[in-house]
């Protein structure tokens, strides 16, 4: 069939996981990632050889699961001298009955006496955490994976935004989807370096560079800058101004 109205009643059942899979990933955007939801699945190491993931939704291949209490998983011993990366995934699977399910599997590393190589996961598997082990060790899991934004998050919101620096000023900080607008205004007298932090922001995503422009002649700005992934801004003034002159930035937030 070409077209097919899943959303429909045909008076048998019709609608497969695959029409689910497919509807789903063109509303989402893509096919593997986790969703904002309870714990986003974060890890906990409650011992050596065990790790708790949390609560969480996500998608593999467009097939939604979700997991509705902390479960715990078992984590093999390191070997002394040797260092090892662990991998947690979520996994879906298919049955020659057409059984499908989705759970979570710890892919185990080959031990190395030097660094670390992650083990190969397969088409089917949504990587979630990294467990490294060095000898006996356990550390802390790596994340590796982004969680996509919620549809209420990509309405406009607005931040209240403090600077380090009374020389650096935020008038207004408004978020709409994945992008940041901010704006405000700088009084410097004298030439030199800047460095702040504004604290109330959304992160950046990646560093990005700060547009000025002079209140009185827009021309030649005396001062550039950059905001990074931290919020910290670096300010170079080139010429003393103490006339408010506005700065603005417009970033993709992490």
């Amino acid at each position: 069939m070409a077209f097919e109205a899943v959303d429909a009643c045909f008076g048998t059942p019709h609608i497969s996981s695959d029409d689910l899979a497919a509807l789903n990933t063109a509303a989402i955007g893509k096919a593997d990632c986790v969703l904002h939801y309870g714990d986003d699945f974060k890890a906990v190491m409650s011992s050596s050889n065990e790790c708790l993931i949390g609560t969480g939704v996500g998608m593999v291949g467009g097939r939604r699961f979700w997991n509705q209490a902390a479960t715990s998983l078992t984590i093999q011993s390191g070997t002394q001298g040797q260092k090892r990366n662990d991998l947690i995934v979520a996994r879906y699977a298919k049955t020659s009955a057409g059984i499908e399910s989705i759970t979570p599997v710890v892919i185990k590393g080959a031990p190395s006496a030097d660094a670390a190589a992650d083990p190969e996961v397969t088409a089917n598997d949504l990587k979630l955490w990294r467990i490294p082990l060095d000898g006996i060790a356990v550390g802390t899991p790596v994340k590796l994976f982004e969680t996509v934004a919620p549809l209420a998050s990509l309405g406009q919101t607005s931040y209240e935004v403090s600077s380090s620096d009374g020389r650096i000023s935020v008038d207004a900080c408004t978020a709409c989807g994945g992008l940041v607008f901010m704006a405000g205004r700088i009084n410097a007298t004298e030439v030199g370096w800047i460095y702040v932090t504004l604290t109330g922001c959304p992160n950046a995503k990646v560093r990005s560079g700060v547009v000025f422009g002079r209140n009185s002649t827009w021309n030649a700005p005396a001062i550039t800058g950059t905001l990074g992934k931290d919020n910290d801004m670096i300010v170079q003034v080139t010429e003393a101004v103490g006339n408010s002159e506005a700065w603005s930035v417009t970033y993709l937030r992490a």
